[in-house]
């Protein structure tokens, strides 16, 4: 089972002891994702889902309305391709009632836009704004698994929904930003805290213990792999470095010699050639001078071995163009 269908498992499986939560809920689940359909002048209400635990989450929460509600299996004939299941709120007196307790339809059925002040009363607690950000994701949410990137969405196709909702996550402290992406509206989440933060706010607590564990292997992980690179770095630097070292000490030793060089400068050059892979610290020890002696020390050499070379440059190029020229 995929983290997704973990959390929104999680989160099907809560219970709810107040009638405020249980409406707002189902409001956030007929709002986002179900439909009022007229067949011969009489409304039914019908939801399709293919997760099996949204699905029994919905038909449970309907039926303790006091409605009549019927949940069938749409099985697909293509290979590969989930099976819907289809959950039928049948024509009855208690319906028009109930989808208008919801804010989802006038008293003749019609299906009604997204109305914000109606729904801020069904969410006026803190609870039941709990309950109502549980439904719409339950409906209509998506959590990437937490190995990967940090991302949490809700796609909805209101935009109005959408800056509701996330009016109702600022009031717990969380930034989500919407969006459009092929024709929906999406609310979404990238921090790995405020994605925490509402798997509580929903109360899929055992799916937030799962992902603050991923999160820490994760994290973890990226700090023993810097910590890595960042030492491969530094070795890379010390080895270049020390090959510079090597062939400008080589031209000094072939062109002047190391007796043309002061006493500690000779020291260092000698120590060098000696220890070729040996850090600025590690010849530190070796020779009891200071890590900023040695480095000036290496850096005067390399600088004269630099004098050399334009000189040597010179003379050779001139010996080329007297051989040319004879």
């Amino acid at each position: 089972m995929s983290f997704a269908s973990k959390v929104k498992e999680d989160l099907a499986r809560l219970t709810s002891n107040k009638s405020c939560c249980r409406k707002a809920e189902l409001a956030a689940f007929w709002r986002t994702s179900g439909n009022v359909h007229f067949k011969d002048d009489i409304v039914f209400l019908a939801l399709r889902t293919e997760n099996t635990a949204v699905a029994r989450r919905v038909f449970l929460l309907t039926k303790e309305s006091g409605l009549t509600t019927q949940l069938s299996l749409e099985r697909k004939a293509k290979l590969k391709k989930k099976s819907m299941l289809s959950l039928r709120v049948s024509p009855q007196p208690e319906l028009i009632a109930f989808t208008n307790s919801l804010g989802i339809t006038d008293e003749a059925g019609r299906w009604l836009s997204f109305n914000e002040h109606f729904t801020a009363q069904l969410t006026d607690n803190d609870c039941c704004k709990r309950a109502y950000l549980r439904g719409a994701y339950l409906a209509t949410g998506y959590i990437n698994r937490p190995e990967g990137d940090y991302h949490l969405e809700f796609c909805l196709q209101e935009y109005i929904l959408a800056l509701f909702l996330q009016k109702l996550l600022a009031s717990f402290s969380i930034n989500g930003k919407v969006i459009r992406r092929k024709g929906l509206i999406v609310l979404y989440l990238k921090e790995a805290e405020q994605i925490s933060l509402l798997l509580n706010i929903m109360g899929s607590h055992r799916s937030l213990l799962e992902f603050e564990s991923l999160r820490v292997d994760k994290e973890l992980r990226n700090q023993v792999n810097r910590l890595v690179n960042c030492d491969k770095a530094n070795v890379n630097k010390t080895v270049t470095a020390s090959l510079n070292q090597i062939e400008c000490l080589r031209l000094i030793e072939e062109k002047t010699g190391f007796n043309a060089l002061t006493p500690s400068l000779k020291e260092v050059a000698l120590l060098r050639l000696q220890y070729p892979e040996a850090s600025l610290s590690e010849l530190s020890d070796l020779s009891g001078l200071g890590r900023s002696a040695i480095n000036h020390r290496l850096r005067r050499l390399v600088e004269i071995a630099d004098e050399i070379k334009p000189s040597t440059y010179r003379r050779d190029n001139a010996y080329k163009n007297g051989e040319e020229n004879e």
